[in-house]
Order: C-alpha cells, then sequence, then structure tokens
C-alpha cells in the first residue's frame, strides 16, 4: 500500500442543531466513523438489516456487568417487544437481576474506593457500582427456597439453562426483570455458565444439604438441542 492509500476519506464532523433526530444523530456518527461513535453506527446499521431479515436470529449476547451497569430494564423491554430471539448471559447478571427483582440495589459508587473499606462495610463491588451484602443474603435464601420448588414439580426431571431461567422467571414478579420478561415472552435465555455465580453457590448449599433427597439438577448439554 502507498501512503495515499491510508489517507482517502476525511472525518465529517457532527453537528448538532435543534431539530436534530436519533436517526439523523447516528448517521452522522457514522460519517465520523471514527472511534465509539462509528462503531456505534456500523452497530445500527447491523442490526437493522438483521431485523428486517424475516430468516435472521437475533441473539443478544450479554458478558461484563451490563445489568449493574443500568441497562436491565432496556434488556427486558427488547425482549418484551420482541427485537431480540434469544439471549445467552452470564449467571452473574441474572443474579443481579434477580437482586433487583426481589427489591435490592445498585449503588453508584467509585472505582478507588479502597476494597477493606467496603469489606469492614459489608458492601460488595462490581468495579464501581456497590451491592449491600444485605441484597445477596435476600437473594439466596429465596433461591434455596426456589430451588426447592423447581426440583419438587420437576421430581428429578433435569433442566436446561434456559428451563431453569424461565422458572426462575416464573417466580419474579418485576414486570423491568429480564428473566420475568424472557418467561412472558416465551424467549430462551441461556446461561452456559450458570454454575459460576451465585446459582452455582446456593445450587451446591441446597444440593449438599442432609435432608435434600431430590436436588434440582440444570444440565448444560441440553442447551444444544434447545
Amino acid at each position: 500500500m502507498q501512503r495515499k492509500d491510508f489517507l482517502q476519506e476525511p472525518v465529517k464532523h457532527i453537528k448538532i442543531n435543534g431539530k436534530l433526530t436519533v436517526d439523523q444523530l447516528i448517521q452522522q456518527f457514522k460519517n465520523s466513523g471514527s472511534f465509539g461513535a462509528g462503531r456505534l453506527s456500523t452497530a445500527c446499521d447491523i442490526y437493522e438489516r438483521m431485523a428486517r431479515d424475516d430468516e435472521c436470529t437475533i441473539f443478544l449476547a450479554l458478558a461484563g456487568a451490563v445489568v449493574p451497569a443500568g441497562m436491565r430494564s432496556l434488556i427486558a423491554d427488547l425482549i418484551r417487544e420482541r427485537l431480540i430471539d434469544v439471549v445467552v448471559s452470564t449467571g452473574a447478571n441474572m443474579v443481579h437481576d434477580a437482586i433487583e427483582a426481589l427489591g435490592g440495589h445498585h449503588y453508584k459508587g467509585h472505582w478507588l474506593v479502597d476494597d477493606y473499606m467496603l469489606y469492614k462495610y459489608h458492601i460488595y463491588r462490581i468495579y464501581d457500582v456497590f451491592v449491600p451484602e444485605e441484597d445477596f443474603t435476600k437473594l439466596d435464601y429465596r433461591l434455596a427456597e426456589i430451588y426447592g420448588e423447581i426440583a419438587a414439580e420437576n421430581n428429578g426431571k433435569s433442566l436446561s439453562s434456559n428451563e431453569f431461567a424461565w422458572e426462575l422467571g416464573k417466580r419474579l414478579n418485576d414486570s423491568n426483570s429480564i428473566l420475568r420478561a424472557a418467561y412472558e415472552a416465551k424467549t430462551p435465555i441461556f446461561l452456559p455458565a450458570v454454575r459460576d455465580s451465585e446459582f452455582g453457590f446456593i445450587h451446591w448449599l441446597h444440593a449438599s444439604r442432609k435432608n435434600c433427597e431430590n436436588p434440582l439438577v440444570v444440565d448444560a448439554f441440553k442447551d444444544v438441542p434447545e
């Protein structure tokens, strides 16, 4: 390649006026073509093509702490409006969804806060978001009850992670919940590493009790044919 090949398309600077629509702003992002703005515009173009293609199955993959970061209701709305077809998520994101559904909260913090101070005051952290320890404790007790209910209803039958997620959603009475929205819309929501989260820890406690004759069984291999 020659030098001129690297200098083909000038950046067009964004201009804002009082009548600018969101669509027009995204188009200007495309014309700038740079950094996050340009990538956001490209993502919008890709999603629009997917949405217009009747044969396209739209997967939403959730990694990172998107629920603690405040994206929970948005994702629930995407499911409810059927703007996505399948969700694949970490177990942790759905743990935080369940915390909120049970009345817990995430709080704005700061990444420079000392870990020892948070430990002293029984506060969990997700980078710069804080959660009171008691919200996790409340979740743990409720999960133990739910696991017993699910195991009893299914009589030892193993569940896929999607079936497990729907069973959780069925028991969460919160319209802003991702799990609840997926259950109501019957949108598949797969949690491939569900054991690597609070769900897995409480499952271990539930299954290891001496009087637990019928433990909940979640079989990730059952996700494959679904």
